[in-house]
């Protein structure tokens, strides 16, 4: 059972550091998985999945986790917490920026993009159990990225915007 193991993370980690040549960072038909720490309504994770559509559009989902502790005189009593899933689009700007600033087209990938879904506010008070409850409305929103890859499969990425701003670990599949 131990080699089994072994061997399956040993094809896996081939896998992902496999090197295949192309020849940008992003171009139709590329698939990316970000997974990070968030800001935006306190600390949290966000994952976001995008697919090229054409040679500059990709389309894809988002998810994001977030939850904030306030206090009121020095301890804890309250917690907010928000969950959002929703739809992104970006318009991928390396093949004129990396051209103007000379960077390698295939490990940079700069991008702009607006996102919109649904969100979900929880909000738990410890002081009192006249207030609390849970909310749920819309959200739109805009960001800007890159993506910098070590390997042609694995990278970091960080995209700053309203209302979630991202860093973490970018993977190409």
């Amino acid at each position: 059972m131990k080699k089994l193991l072994t061997i399956t993370a040993v094809a896996m980690l081939c896998c992902i550091f496999a090197e295949n040549t192309q020849a940008q960072a992003f171009q139709k038909g590329t698939k990316n998985l970000n997974v990070g720490l968030g800001l935006g309504y306190g600390v949290g994770l966000n994952a976001s999945v995008d697919v090229g559509i054409h040679e500059l559009i990709s389309v894809g989902a988002i998810g994001a986790f977030s939850s904030r502790n306030y206090s009121y005189y020095l301890a804890d009593n309250f917690r907010v917490t928000y969950i959002a899933i929703g739809a992104r689009g970006a318009v991928h700007i390396g093949k004129f920026v990396n051209e103007a600033l000379s960077i390698d087209d295939d490990k940079f990938d700069p991008y702009i993009g607006l996102s919109g879904g649904f969100r979900m506010v929880k909000y738990n008070d410890a002081y009192s159990t006249y207030y609390g409850g849970t909310s749920a409305g819309i959200f739109f929103g805009g960001y800007a990225g890159a993506r910098y890859y070590f390997k042609d499969k694995l990278g970091v990425y960080a995209e700053a915007g309203f209302p979630y701003t991202s860093l973490g670990i970018t993977l190409k599949f």
